[in-house]
């Protein structure tokens, strides 16, 4: 198991991020998602294969993390293998040689997000198929290697049902074991975890956090 460093969303988790299977992580703009991953990173103590398909990944703020918790801001930024795929062709392949790259001197694989390319495609035909290949591959890289890895996803309005959904859900629920979404509050800098399903734990429970300069911290802290 991976520490996310926040004690009450490691209990939420059963002990935090389980190796082996695929984690999903999404939410609305802005809840902590990136934060939350480049955190469990940090704290993992290994190497990072970072998947940034957003430009999302920030080496000013992992530093500003490290020096914040006592770790070399150097030492941190080197243990990130950062690969920034340009568009979802770019994504596939990047994912495919990640199972050349990826071996048990690993701790964690992030793809932040895994739909970003996909949504913007003007033609979404087969498209659907080819990101659940995508996942099976990061699902057979997380069983050969025993690491964890952390799909981040978008969401996006359901006229239907009336609600914030994430993107390609029934594609990535399929695949996904364990599904951690975030909230923004109206407090600043408050947001709020809800474990929407997972192997062990129980389905609804949430916690709150707080992001500062430190990544993502308890309310109580």
């Amino acid at each position: 198991m991976l520490s996310t460093g926040v004690k009450s969303l490691d209990e939420l988790l059963g002990g935090g991020i389980a190796p082996g299977v695929l984690t999903q992580i999404y939410g609305d703009f802005a809840t902590g998602k990136t934060t939350l991953a480049l955190q469990i990173g940090l704290l993992s103590g290994g190497k990072v294969a970072y998947v940034d398909t957003e430009g999302g990944f920030s080496p000013e703020r992992l530093s500003q993390m490290a020096k914040a918790r006592g770790f070399e801001p150097e030492e941190a930024l080197q243990r990130f293998i950062l690969f920034t795929p340009l568009d979802f062709k770019e994504q596939r392949r990047t994912i495919g040689s990640l199972k050349k790259v990826v071996d048990r001197n690993f701790s964690l694989v992030v793809v932040d997000s895994i739909t970003a390319h996909y949504r913007v495609e003007e033609s979404r035909k087969g498209l659907s198929s080819e990101l659940g290949k995508q996942l099976q591959v990061l699902l057979w890289i997380a069983r050969k290697n025993d690491v964890p890895v952390i799909v981040i996803n978008q969401v996006h309005f359901d006229s239907r049902r009336g609600q914030m959904k994430p993107v390609a859900e029934h594609t990535l629920n399929y695949r996904t074991k364990d599904i951690l979404r975030l909230d923004k509050l109206p407090k600043p800098g408050l947001r709020l975890a809800i474990l929407e399903r997972h192997r062990l734990r129980p389905e609804g429970g949430m916690v709150y956090f707080r992001i500062t300069e430190k990544g993502i911290e308890d309310v109580g802290d």
